[in-house]
């Protein structure tokens, strides 16, 4: 029985972390680009699940309802894991400057800032 209440708590922290944009992989990508890939991956997990829950009374229709959710899974996954690549931090990105949540700090650069540094280089 403790095992299963350990799995739900695992199961719920993860999903609190997959849906806040500061904490999962969309975290580094501009307002406009989380936004309407947040609006994509819901609209096509919507399409997933009523695939999933309006076909239920064929085993045939069922199973590709199974399908949809696992191919979603799968798409999300991907499409988080390739926007830590294009988004994610440099190497050599100052990650003190963020709170453990990825919020910015009010101690970062300001754009005047980071302009004079890069006329230094």
């Amino acid at each position: 029985m403790f095992t299963v209440i350990k799995l739900l708590v695992l199961l719920y922290k993860a999903g609190l972390t997959s849906l806040n944009p500061n904490l999962n992989s969309l975290r580094y990508a501009p307002a406009y680009v989380k936004y309407f890939t947040s609006v994509l991956l819901s609209c096509f997990w919507c399409l997933a699940f009523g695939i999933y829950i309006g076909e239920l009374l064929t085993i045939g229709y069922n199973m590709i309802g199974h399908i949809a959710i696992i191919s979603m899974a799968f798409g999300t996954v991907i499409v988080f894991r390739q926007f830590e690549k294009t988004y994610g931090p440099r190497s050599e990105s100052v990650d003190y400057l963020r709170m453990p949540d990825r919020s910015s700090r009010c101690n970062e650069l300001t754009d005047e800032e980071r302009k004079q540094l890069a006329m230094k280089i």
